[in-house]
Order: C-alpha cells, then sequence, then structure tokens
C-alpha cells in the first residue's frame, strides 16, 4: 500500500509539473500569438453553441468575438489554475513530508492553505515572467483570477474527496 501511495504521489507531482509547463508555455507566447490563440478558440466555441453562427456575416462575428474576448480570456486564466489547484490539493494530500506536518497542524493548513499558496506563488511567478514576454504585461487582477480558479479547483477536489469517503462510509456501513 504505502509503494502505491508513492508511486501515486510521484505521477500526480509529474502532472503537476508538467501542468505548470503548460501555464508557462501559454504564458511565454507574445501578444499576437497568444490573441490570435485565444480569439480562433473562442470563434470555434461559437460556432458549437451559437445556434447559425456560420450564417452570421463577418461583422457579426467579430463584433461577438471583440464583446467576449476579454472575458474568454480570463476564463481561461481562471480555469487553467482551476486545474492547477486541484493537481496541487492531490499532490499535497499524498506527500510525505506533508504528512507529517499533517498531524501537528490544523486540517486546513495543509488541506487548503498550502496548495493555495502555492498556487498563488506560481501565480506571481508567470505574471512576474509575463514582463518580459512582447505585449504582455504584469496584472495583480490576473493574479486574484488565477488565486479564485485555483481555490476553486482545491475546493472542488476536496467536496469530490469528501463524497468518496462519504460513499466509503455507506459500503461499510452495510
Amino acid at each position: 500500500m504505502r509503494a502505491d501511495r508513492r508511486t501515486a504521489y510521484r505521477i500526480l507531482l509529474l502532472l503537476t509539473l508538467i501542468w505548470m509547463g503548460v501555464i508557462f508555455w501559454f504564458s511565454s507566447r507574445n501578444s499576437t500569438d497568444s490573441s490570435t490563440l485565444s480569439r480562433g478558440l473562442l470563434q470555434r466555441l461559437l460556432g458549437w453553441i451559437v445556434p447559425h453562427w456560420a450564417q452570421r456575416t463577418a461583422d457579426e462575428k467579430q463584433a461577438v468575438i471583440d464583446a467576449f474576448h476579454t472575458l474568454f480570456r480570463k476564463c481561461g486564466h481562471f480555469s487553467e489554475f482551476g486545474v492547477l489547484g486541484l493537481l496541487l490539493k492531490l499532490t499535497t494530500l499524498l506527500s510525505p513530508k506533508l504528512n507529517q506536518i499533517r498531524r501537528q497542524t490544523h486540517p486546513a493548513v495543509t488541506g487548503f492553505a498550502v496548495p493555495a499558496l502555492l498556487a498563488l506563488l506560481y501565480a506571481c511567478t508567470d505574471e512576474f515572467h509575463q514582463r518580459f514576454v512582447p505585449g504582455r504585461s504584469c496584472e495583480l487582477r490576473d493574479v486574484c483570477i488565477d488565486l479564485a480558479g485555483a481555490c476553486c479547483g482545491i475546493l472542488f477536489c476536496m467536496l469530490i474527496l469528501r463524497l468518496i469517503q462519504k460513499r466509503r462510509e455507506k459500503r461499510n456501513l452495510r
């Protein structure tokens, strides 16, 4: 059982680091490339969910894309850090070092605060990194959006783990 837990920890740590690399890659794109990518994704999404999208004129399509582009980009920040928060929660849950600390502190410290703090630190370094990418900027607003996404990811993970625990407890009572 202990070896399985260690293997799961290593896999989650690797997935977390890969996801951080994905975030870094998105942040490394200059403003033109980043905007083109997000506009293209938004246009595909709108084509999928908006009835009769293909029949609209180019000007109508562009007006809708322009209206939603900033919101779509901020949702991108939120969701990519939501995934990071979930991964950080699972990784810290299985961390051998944190298991020792967990016994000595309040559950909220290692259960929520540690993964949230790690996500916040990564969000800050991500925004700082963007200062050096042509056309990109370092914005406190984006750090807040990233942190909110990470916190939602952590809370979602905690909810799912709690539901799994309840289900196991219910099975054991039978």
